[in-house]
C-alpha cells in the first residue's frame, strides 16, 4: 500500500500563496476516506468518500519555508472495516475562516484494507512535511520513512521512538575449510546475548527487544470470518483450539545472504537496505497439523500430530483450512536466518534444546489380557504424558493400542519376571508376549507454559521445545515442505502456493544455480547459494559431524525427491533446524512425517 503522490488542491494552492503576505496558515484536521479518485486531484474540494476525521496531533515549523503536520487515525474509530484510499489534509482561511481541502492523496489501486476488529487494533500515524515557498511552487510529500510505523514505535516523536529503524544485525562465517558450527557477529549484533530456557527458568536474550524478533507473536485466528481474534496474552487468547487456529506471526523484515571471499554473511535488517531482499509477513502453525474426526486440519494444543499421509494429502488439507493456507514451503529458510542470525551456531539441538529425539522400542514380557498396561524390560526414555502406541511384533504399527497416554510407570516382578508395568489411557486391550510398545510423535502443546519464550522445559531428549512460538520447528516429526522438489539432486522452487505440485519441474517451478550434496547419510559443512534465491540454502559439502558443520543429518537420492526437514523422534543427534531428507518419492507416507500450516496471505 502506499500514496505515491500527494497534490496540492486549487484551493490549497491560494491559500499557500498568503504566507508571503505574513497570513498564517492554520492546519484544522485531516480526514481519512476509501472512495476512488475521478477528474484531476488539484480540483478536489472534498474526499469522495469520508470515513474517518482526525484531530492534528502536532504542528512543528521545520525550515523557513516548511511545516511538518502529524496526525493519527484508529480502525477502532471505524464504524466499518473499509480501504484506506484517500487522505485529505485541511486548513483555516485566514481571510474567511473556511475550512478548505488544502492537499490530498490517493493510493488508488494499492489501497490497504483496514479492519474495524478490536482484536485487531490498528493505529496509524501520518507525518507530512508542507512546503509553502510561493504559490506556483508548493509541494507536499509523504514521508516514506516515517509513515505507518506502529504505535510502539512513536511514544513522544516519530524519529526519537522508532528505536528498532536502522538496524543490521549480521553474522559471517569462513566457508573455506571451516567445519566450526558458530558464526561471528558483525555489525548491530556485536555483543549480542541470545539464550534459551532449558528448564523454564528466565535466561537473558537480547533479541526478545529487537524487530523483527520482538515482534514475532502467537495468536488466534478465525478461518470462517477470516479474522485475528486475540493474540497472545490477551483477553480470550487460548492454545486449545476454542478461540481459533493457533498461529505465529512472522512479520515483514529485510535480509541478504551473500558469499564473499572465504566468508559466507547474513543480515536480518528492519528497514529496506540496498541489495536486501524483502520477507513479508506469513504466520505458520504453532504446532504441527493435527486432523480432527471430521478430517479438518487443525494447529491446537493438546493434539496428536498427523502421520501416514502424503505430502499431496497434506497440501490438500492444509488449503482446505482456508484462503491463504498451505503447508510449510520455502519460507522455512526465513526461519532458519532469523534463528542463525539470533544465536550465530549451526547446533540447534545445543541453543535451542534436544526436543524430542529419543524413543524407546520396548517389548512385552508377559500376556495379560483386558488391561491397560503393558509390562517391559525397562522405562528408559518414558514418562507419565508420553504419547505410545503398541504394535504386534515390532514397532511402526498400531494394531494393540494406537495413540495413547502413559498414565504411570512402576516397578514390576512376578519372581521369574522383573521390570516395568507402563499404564496408558483408554480401552483395555489384550497383551501379548512380544507386542512392542514405542514411542511415536508427541502431543502439541508441551511448551504453552513458555509463551513467546525459546527452549525446553526438560532437555532429556523426550520433551518438546520451541523456538519463538513454533513448537517442535525440528525432532518429533519430520516437517514436509511443499514448493520444493528435487531432481537429481537439484532444487526445483516454486514461489506461488497455488501451484505447488509434487514431480513438478517445470514453470512455475525453477531450478536451484547448484547441485545438493549427493552422500547421503553425512553431516554436511556448507550450505550451496544461488544469488536469484539466497535463502534457498541446502548442503553441498559433507565434512561435518553432530557437533561440526552444519550439525544436523542429511539425506539424499537421485531421481524425482520430495524435501522433509527437521528430523523425527528416533534419529538423536541427527536432528536438527538444518536437518534434511531429500530421498523420499512423492507417494512416501509414514509415521514419523508431517506438516505444518502457513498463512502467506
Amino acid at each position: 500500500m502506499g500514496f505515491e503522490k500527494v497534490y496540492i488542491t486549487k484551493q490549497g494552492a491560494l491559500l499557500a500563496a498568503k504566507t508571503l503576505q505574513g497570513k498564517k496558515i492554520e492546519f484544522d484536521h485531516a480526514e481519512i476516506g476509501s472512495g476512488t479518485l475521478t477528474g484531476n486531484a488539484a480540483d478536489k474540494t472534498s474526499l469522495t468518500t469520508k470515513v474517518l476525521e482526525c484531530e492534528i496531533s502536532k504542528v512543528e515549523i521545520t525550515e523557513d519555508t516548511q511545516a511538518s503536520v502529524s496526525f493519527i487515525f484508529k480502525n477502532t474509530d471505524a464504524k466499518n472495516a473499509f480501504y484506506f484510499r484517500e487522505i485529505g489534509l485541511f486548513a483555516i482561511d485566514p481571510d474567511t475562516k473556511s475550512k478548505i481541502l488544502y492537499a490530498y492523496a490517493n493510493a488508488g489501486n494499492t489501497a490497504e484494507y483496514i479492519n474495524n476488529s478490536i482484536a485487531e487494533k490498528i493505529e496509524k500515524h501520518i507525518k507530512i512535511n508542507v512546503v509553502v515557498d510561493n504559490a506556483s511552487n508548493v509541494t507536499i510529500t509523504l514521508d516514506s520513512s516515517e509513515i505507518y510505523v506502529t504505535e510502539k514505535q512513536l511514544q513522544e516523536a516519530i524519529t526519537e521512538a522508532r528505536e528498532f529503524v536502522g538496524k543490521n544485525y549480521g553474522i559471517r562465517r569462513k566457508i573455506v575449510d571451516n567445519v566450526v558450527s558458530k558464526w561471528e557477529r558483525i555489525c548491530d549484533n556485536i555483543g549480542l546475548v541470545a539464550n534459551a530456557t532449558k528448564n523454564g527458568d528466565e535466561v537473558q536474550n537480547d533479541f526478545d527487544n529487537l524487530y523483527p524478533w520482538s515482534d514475532i507473536i502467537t495468536y488466534n485466528y478465525d478461518t470462517t470470518n477470516k479474522k485475528i481474534t486475540a493474540y497472545y496474552g490477551e483477553p480470550g487468547f487460548a492454545f486449545d483450539g476454542s478461540n481459533g487456529e493457533v498461529l505465529t506471526r512472522i512479520p515483514e523484515f529485510w535480509y541478504k545472504r551473500e558469499i564473499k571471499g572465504d566468508y559466507e554473511y547474513i543480515y536480518i535488517s528492519d528497514y529496506n537496505r540496498a541489495g536486501y531482499k524483502h520477507s513479508k509477513e506469513f504466520s505458520v502453525g504453532r504446532y504441527g497439523i493435527s486432523v480432527d474426526a471430521e478430517g479438518n486440519a487443525h494447529s491446537y494444543s493438546g493434539t496428536i500430530p498427523a502421520y501416514n499421509k502424503t505430502i499431496a494429502t497434506f497440501r490438500t488439507l492444509a488449503t482446505a483450512v482456508g484462503d491463504g493456507f498451505c503447508q510449510m514451503d520455502t519460507r522455512y529458510f526465513i526461519l532458519q536466518l532469523l534463528y542463525l542470525v539470533e544465536y550465530a551456531d549451526y547446533h540447534s539441538q545445543s541453543k535451542l534444546g534436544r526436543g524430542v529425539s529419543e524413543w524407546f522400542n520396548q517389548k512385552a514380557l508377559i500376556a495379560e489380557n483386558n488391561v491397560n498396561r503393558i509390562i517391559v524390560a525397562n522405562s528408559n526414555n518414558m514418562y507419565a504424558g508420553r504419547n505410545v502406541s503398541i504394535g504386534t511384533s515390532d514397532a511402526w504399527n498400531n494394531t494393540v493400542a494406537s495413540e495413547r497416554t502413559i498414565t504411570r510407570i512402576e516397578d514390576y516382578s512376578n519372581g521369574s519376571v522383573t521390570g516395568k508395568a507402563v499404564y496408558f489411557d483408554g480401552a483395555a486391550v489384550n497383551i501379548a508376549v512380544g507386542n512392542v510398545l514405542w514411542g511415536i510423535g508427541q502431543k502439541s502443546g508441551q511448551c504453552d507454559e513458555l509463551g513467546m519464550r525459546s527452549g525446553t522445559l526438560n532437555n532429556d531428549g523426550c520433551h518438546s521445545m520451541i523456538y519463538r512460538g513454533i513448537e517442535n520447528i525440528f525432532a518429533n516429526m519430520w516437517t514436509a515442505i511443499d514448493g520444493l522438489n528435487i531432481k537429481d539432486y537439484v532444487a526445483y522452487i516454486c514461489d506461488d502456493p497455488t501451484q505447488y505440485a509434487s514431480d513438478k519441474f517445470v514453470a512455475p517451478y525453477k531450478a536451484i544455480g547448484y547441485t545438493n550434496l549427493e552422500t547421503t547419510e553425512s553431516y554436511p559443512s556448507k550450505l550451496g547459494f544461488d544469488e536469484n534465491h539466497p535463502e534457498v540454502a541446502l548442503p553441498i559439502e559433507a565434512n561435518g559431524s553432530s557437533g561440526t558443520g552444519v550439525c544436523d543429518k542429511y539425506w539424499c537420492n537421485s531421481g524425482n525427491r520430495i524435501a522433509f526437514v527437521g528430523g523425527y523422534f528416533n534419529y538423536g543427534a541427527n536432528d536438527g533446524f538444518f536437518a534434511w531428507t531429500l530421498s523420499l518419492a512423492s507417494s512416501t507416507s509414514n509415521w514419523a512425517y508431517g506438516a505444518r500450516l502457513l498463512k502467506y496471505q
